[in-house]
C-alpha cells in the first residue's frame, strides 16, 4: 500500500477532528477509500462501516502529506520547503466521527469495481 495512516487529531471535535497520512510511494489517489469502524474488544474490527469516503482522482508523490479532515471545507494543498506537497482534504461531514476512543480508520486500496446502473 502506498499510504500510510499517520493518526487521527482532535477526536470528537468537528472543527479539527482530522486523519493523517503520508505517501510512501507515488500513487493514484481515486484507488483509495476510508472507513469509519469499531474495534472489537478481542482485538480486530467490525467489517460494517458507519462512513465511507472515497478520494477524488489526484496523483500525490512520496514523502507528501494528506490531511482529511472530517469537516466541511474546500480542498487545497501547499508546496513545501522541501519540495513536497501537503494536501488538505474535506469529508464534508455535519457532526465528528471519531467521539469515542473505540472508533477507528480503515484505510482500503481498490483497484477495480463494478457500478450499478441507474435503473
Amino acid at each position: 500500500m502506498e499510504l500510510k495512516i499517520s493518526g487521527i487529531s482532535d477526536r470528537g471535535v468537528l472543527e479539527d477532528e482530522r486523519i493523517g497520512f503520508k505517501v510512501i510511494k507515488d500513487c493514484e489517489l481515486k484507488f483509495y477509500q476510508l472507513f469509519r469502524t469499531s474495534f472489537r474488544k478481542a482485538g480486530g474490527f467490525y467489517n460494517r462501516a458507519k462512513s465511507a469516503y472515497w478520494f477524488a482522482p489526484k496523483i500525490v508523490k512520496a514523502g507528501d502529506k494528506i490531511v482529511v479532515y472530517s469537516k466541511s471545507g474546500t480542498d487545497n494543498s501547499k508546496e513545501n520547503p522541501d519540495g513536497t506537497t501537503t494536501y488538505w482534504i474535506y469529508w464534508g461531514l455535519d457532526e465528528p466521527i471519531f467521539t469515542d476512543e473505540k472508533y477507528g480508520i480503515v484505510l482500503v486500496q481498490v483497484y477495480d469495481w463494478e457500478l450499478s446502473k441507474n435503473k
